[in-house]
């Protein structure tokens, strides 16, 4: 008797841990399912927010200045695609004409290029610097056959249309010459002083012909104001820039 009172005791406390156990078994395997709780957004998760962001913002940033080379002003006179028996005249006649052209040595250097760039203005031609056969057809037979020693640097300052051509190009590179009615005032010199240093040139503010090559070396294109199109070209650019 007393044995199947013993068995009875345990065979009830068996079937009370297994219900026990059905019960719990939905909600342990539902919290299995479910995963732990969501952590926390961290800064790791928000990242590409900023990301997105900063694309947005560079998109719509404007355009940083043209960056300037100074190796640019020390450009070896290999460069030159023109045959060196043309560089060579070229330099007898500029030195003829008064222009400092350097030694006629076929080279086409930056002091013969500046030369070129001051005859190519005597001349009402684009200012490119490079050694061309029409370079030397307007040194022979054009207005500079008859010239002596050129004028002052400041004649390149007494060209409204140049001048205001200069301060679109300095200001394409990120130089401020400030509002100008064409003439050369002193924020636009400032501008020029500030380029000068940039290539490595001693800064006086002034527009000279060396100034004017490190300007076509440094956007790659020629200056192209001459005669005719005027002071009212530059008083119209003058306008819209204020």
């Amino acid at each position: 008797m007393r044995l199947f009172i013993v068995a009875f005791l345990v065979v009830a406390a068996a079937i009370s841990t297994n219900a026990l156990y059905l019960q719990n078994a939905p909600r342990l395997a539902g919290n299995a399912m479910r995963g732990a709780p969501e952590p926390e957004r961290t800064a790791g998760a928000t990242a590409s927010l900023p990301k997105q962001d900063a694309a947005i913002s560079a998109a719509t940033a404007p355009p940083a200045p043209a960056l300037l080379d100074p190796a640019d002003s020390a450009r070896p006179p290999s460069v030159s695609r023109a045959p060196a028996k043309l560089i060579k005249a070229i330099q007898r006649e500029l030195s003829d004409r008064g222009y400092s052209a350097g030694e006629a040595n076929g080279l086409l250097g930056l002091q013969t290029r500046a030369a070129i760039i001051a005859c190519e203005f005597d001349e009402d031609m684009p200012l490119t610097g490079e050694a061309s056969e029409a370079v030397l057809k307007s040194l022979i037979f054009g207005k500079a056959a008859g010239k002596g020693k050129p004028g002052p640097a400041g004649r390149f300052e007494r060209r409204l249309e140049l001048v205001g051509e200069v301060r679109q190009m300095l200001l394409a590179l990120g130089f401020d010459p400030g509002p100008s009615d064409g003439r050369l005032e002193a924020k636009t010199r400032e501008a020029i002083r500030q380029f000068e240093s940039a290539r490595h040139l001693q800064a006086d503010g002034r527009l000279t012909e060396r100034v004017l090559l490190e300007i076509v070396i440094a956007t790659g294109r020629p200056l192209n104001a001459g005669p005719g199109r005027g002071a009212r070209t530059s008083l119209a650019e003058s306008g819209r820039s204020e």
